[in-house]
């Protein structure tokens, strides 16, 4: 038997959930569909329940099983009582049990019922193509997966195992991997995980300007492969090579990647605490934060091999940065045009005369400067930055406040004593350097 062969036999077996593990899970699921159908019944808005997600889909995967039910509200609902009978009926649906409010477009409850994620989410009722809101299409897809045959259902259960091995797996933001929708529209479209796999390891460019693109067979206009950052569509594609050169029963399960510990040293970290906000919403904010610190770094020569977000998801997040350098030379050389270029000499000059200690014109005819660096270490800089208006280099809103109040730059030992305390930075740190493949 080809090993391929022998290996994906053997994973196929390892993704069935046992007799037992089904019968405690289609249990819970009617049970929580009949409670759920009693509180929307409650509300004359509502126009129906029903379970929605991989388990009604048939390709979830054991231990690792989500309970997802829909409430259909009146599309004439309007968006404020939508929500709020959307959150009454999943309140209601789950009493007695630890839950709390996510958001999404809109918010939803989400609860742990003997150990299992629930999430009650309200939808519009409506025809196929007249969304409202991004949860109407959910029908539209159990009803479209729900067809497949169980052959084909059983190989989106190991791409699923394979892409969660590969850490590509979710869709929240703070992942930004494939879902798994996506990863049942993959194998819907190429019919199998060895299929799929071959398309990502001859991946050629869909669209002039997006690698990877993904259509909704629910809604053609709407792009799965949207929400994949370039980072976990690279992984999966550098797995998918690997798969196939080398197949490997270990390769559906966590790798065991390097870390490099040698770089700890060259880490810095902004680390800030901050009131709660919705994971969608903080991880949001964290990379778009990061994006503008890295941006100020480059601009004053600190360029940043890698950066990265870290947080606990409550009360406590940071900036992960490993620079190329952590000091800069004191000197800065500054390239300007060349002197037939009357009036970009002109503004050159104009521009850095006050800050340049010499001004020349070199034998390539360009006009040239150096200056003294203002800052020479990137931890000063993180810190004027920490020290001035902290949405000035483009900090979020939500985070402006808190940076400003308790932020700190942290490298070395200090950073090294702040991760021994907190495993969620440790955590953040250990990912920042370690290798993706």
């Amino acid at each position: 038997m080809k090993t391929l062969t022998r290996v994906l036999k053997q994973v196929r077996l390892e993704v069935e959930p046992t007799p037992q593990e089904e019968s405690r899970v289609r249990s819970l699921s009617k049970s929580l569909l009949s409670k759920t159908r009693a509180a929307a019944a409650l509300h004359p808005e509502t126009r129906g329940v029903l379970l929605g997600g991989s388990l009604a889909k048939g390709t979830w995967l054991p231990q690792n099983v989500d309970i997802d039910i829909y409430v259909k509200i009146d599309p004439s609902t309007t968006e404020e009582r939508f929500e709020q009978v959307g959150l009454e009926v999943g309140r209601t649906a789950t009493r007695g049990h630890a839950r709390g409010k996510k958001y999404a477009q809109h918010p939803y409850t989400e609860a742990i019922v003997d150990g299992v994620r629930v999430n009650v989410v309200p939808c519009f009722d409506v025809r196929k193509g007249e969304w409202k809101s991004a949860a109407d299409r959910s029908p539209y897809h159990v009803s479209l997966i729900r067809r497949l045959p169980a052959k084909v259902k059983a190989e989106v259960k190991v791409l699923k195992r394979f892409m969660k091995a590969a850490g590509v797996y979710g869709a929240e933001i703070e992942i930004r991997g494939f879902s798994g929708y996506a990863a049942e529209v993959l194998v819907y479209k190429h019919g199998s995980f060895e299929r799929v796999l071959k398309s990502f390891a001859t991946i050629k460019p869909q669209d002039p300007k997006k690698l990877f693109v993904l259509p909704d067979p629910v809604d053609k206009k709407r792009d799965l492969g949207i929400a994949v950052s370039g980072e976990k569509l690279g992984v999966m594609v550098m797995a998918s090579r690997e798969f196939l050169r080398h197949p490997e029963a270990a390769q559906f399960e966590p790798m065991n990647r390097k870390k490099r510990s040698g770089l700890a040293d060259d880490v810095v970290a902004l680390t800030f605490s901050h009131p709660p906000l919705s994971e969608d919403t903080l991880w949001g904010e964290i990379r778009k934060t990061m994006k503008h610190v890295v941006r100020h770094l480059e601009v004053s020569g600190f360029h940043v091999a890698r950066a990265m977000g870290a947080s606990d998801n409550a009360r406590k997040s940071a900036i992960l940065l490993l620079p190329e350098f952590r000091e800069l030379p004191h000197l800065e050389q500054r390239i300007g045009p060349t002197v037939d270029r009357s009036r970009d000499v002109s503004a050159f000059i104009s521009s850095n005369r006050k800050e340049a200690n010499l001004l020349w014109v070199d034998d390539d005819a360009r006009v040239r400067l150096v200056r003294r660096r203002k800052y020479i270490r990137v931890t000063d800089l993180l810190e004027h930055l920490m020290a001035g208006e902290a949405g000035s280099f483009g900090a979020s809103k939500d985070l402006e406040s808190s940076l400003k109040k308790t932020g700190r730059v942290l490298q070395g030992p200090g950073l090294r004593k702040a991760a021994a305390a907190s495993p969620w930075l440790e955590s953040g740190i250990n990912e920042l350097l370690t290798n993706a493949f």
